[in-house]
């Protein structure tokens, strides 16, 4: 019995350390197994995407890119056209700013650095000779390198464009004389504040109605209450590639109150016959 006992544990003994360490050849060496196995094959299975995994998330991360490029385009097509209009209202501005401040400086005419306020004047410019409206004002900007005051010769004319392709109206031509005593010919500074004008009327306010001429030597007063500019532009052009035509453009006005005293330019005679 003892060596029984002893032969049927050793025979346990055996079979456990086989298979701990696998199977084992009839020599005694380990069995090498195949690196591919069909139990490897099942556990790529199990972690591996499917293909119709992969399609699903390709059309899902197409339609987010597809929805961020809409909203992407969108907002640059945004910032160009605010853009656009910003670089189109620009010199509109900077003419209406420029008219007001001019308007608003006006000086009362009858001494040798204020002329008369005309708006058929005959207006001299560097390149040609237009009627337009002169006024004298103190829109002046002192300069180190300049001896000219603060007072000066304002004149608004409309010009022909120097390349009629890129634009369709006339140009606003701002001509400045800073010189109101010179020696011999005005000195005049040629300033181009904005194109595609149609037509710019100033009309003035006497205290009872607005009128379309002014000259003050001959009103009863130098100087109107108040001042009215309105700019017409020329319609604007359809976009390219549409069939639409153009579009009309409201006149722009601006309204410029004279804060003057005027001075009448009647005359008042007493008993003994001189001149009051």
């Amino acid at each position: 019995m003892a060596v029984g006992s002893l032969r049927w544990e050793a025979w346990l003994s055996l079979q456990v350390g086989r298979r701990e360490s696998g199977p084992v050849r009839e020599n005694g060496g380990p069995v090498t197994q195949p690196i591919f196995s069909p139990a490897h094959f099942s556990t790529c299975r199990r972690s591996a995407f499917t293909l119709i995994e992969l399609l699903l998330a390709i059309v899902i991360f197409s339609m987010i890119l597809a929805a961020v490029n809409a909203v992407f385009f969108g907002a640059m097509k945004l910032r160009q056209k605010t853009a656009d209009s910003a670089t189109k209202a620009q010199p509109l501005e900077l003419t209406l700013a420029t008219l007001r401040r001019d308007l608003a400086g006006i000086v009362l005419p009858g001494t040798n650095f204020a002329g008369v306020l005309d708006s058929a004047a005959q207006i001299q410019g560097l390149t040609e000779q237009n009627v337009g409206t002169e006024i004298f004002t103190t829109s002046g900007v002192f300069r180190d390198n300049l001896p000219w005051a603060e007072i000066q010769k304002i004149a608004y004319v409309l010009r022909d464009p120097t390349n009629r392709l890129s634009s369709s109206g006339r140009d606003l031509v701002r001509i400045v004389k800073r010189n109101l005593l010179p020696a011999a010919e005005e000195q005049a500074e040629e300033q181009r504040l904005m194109s595609d004008v149609n037509r710019v009327d100033f009309s003035f306010y006497d205290g009872s109605s607005w009128r379309t001429s002014w000259n003050s030597t001959n009103e009863l007063t130098t100087l109107p209450r108040a001042i009215k500019v309105e700019i017409t532009l020329e319609p604007e052009p359809p976009a390219p590639g549409s069939r639409a035509t153009t579009t009309s453009r409201l006149p722009i006005q601006m309204v410029v109150p004279i804060m003057l005293a005027s001075v009448t330019n009647s005359t008042a005679t007493n008993s003994t016959g001189g001149v009051l």
